[in-house]
């Protein structure tokens, strides 16, 4: 076999399961990115590509033209949901699979996505206030609760923005925000800020429920992906207690203050 040829293929293998990390890492659905890794590997003449992934980990082997196998596998160590990201990868793996970019093209504008950080972003700060403080007043606060939920919200998304994407496990992440935002809607409603604790914390709940990724898990289990599927209920479920208990926890301790 041409070393050439060889090391074309690794790379084209590679290019295409860093995409598919990345749209992991992004919140994207494992059928979406299984078939986004075959469509880039046919894209470059590979003659057979069979992927295996699951919200942690993706294992794919392909063959090129001559019949020679390579399989490459990535670990898949946290991910979120960044729909503009993800969007802008969908488009490079349009792009690729239309041959409207070059390999190393296709390459650079792979790496210089996977590099962005998450920094503070206005209209996205502003999007957690506003869905917070209408959330309080939806399920029954009134409008000092409104705007006590607000500056939580912006607590929430600093946390998010520089502390998770620090590498902060979603467990631990969860864990803190609720327990945080516990103690400051109370704190808030005893100096008078606020007219009642549940209606903040709930308005600010909205914000760290995994909404999107019990979605996804139904999404998985009803198109066939039932371990995908699974992996994502249950850490649904595990978030789900993390926040109960991460909120009783302020309410019990000032209860007894």
């Amino acid at each position: 076999m041409n070393e050439n040829n060889k090391q074309d293929t690794e790379a084209i293998l590679s290019l295409a399961m860093d995409l598919g990390k990345s749209m992991i890492k992004c919140g994207a659905e494992i059928d979406r990115v299984e078939e986004t890794i075959i469509r880039i590997c046919h894209a470059y003449g590979m003659k057979k590509t069979e992927v295996f992934s699951i919200v942690s980990m993706i294992n794919v082997t392909t063959v090129d033209p001559e019949g020679h196998a390579f399989t490459q596998s990535r670990r898949v160590y946290s991910y979120s949901t960044n729909l503009g990201r993800l969007e802008r990868l969908n488009s490079l793996s349009r792009s690729i699979c239309c041959q409207s970019v070059s390999f190393e093209e296709a390459r650079q504008i792979l790496d210089t996505i996977s590099g962005e950080k998450n920094g503070f972003h206005t209209t996205a700060c502003i999007g957690a206030v506003l869905a917070a403080g209408g959330f309080a007043v939806f399920f029954g606060g009134t409008w000092k609760d409104c705007l006590a939920a607000m500056p939580i919200a912006v607590m929430i998304y600093l946390i998010n923005t520089y502390i998770k994407a620090r590498g902060m496990s979603k467990l631990f992440y969860t864990a803190l925000c609720s327990i945080v935002s516990g103690f400051l809607a109370i704190f808030f409603v005893r100096i008078g800020f606020g007219d009642n604790p549940a209606m903040i914390m709930i308005g600010d709940i909205m914000l760290i429920i995994p909404g999107v990724t019990l979605i996804n898990s139904i999404r998985e289990m009803l198109c066939g992906d039932l371990m995908s599927g699974m992996l994502r209920l249950l850490e649904s479920l595990i978030l789900s207690i993390t926040i109960a208990c991460g909120f009783s926890i302020p309410i019990i301790i000032c209860s007894a203050v």
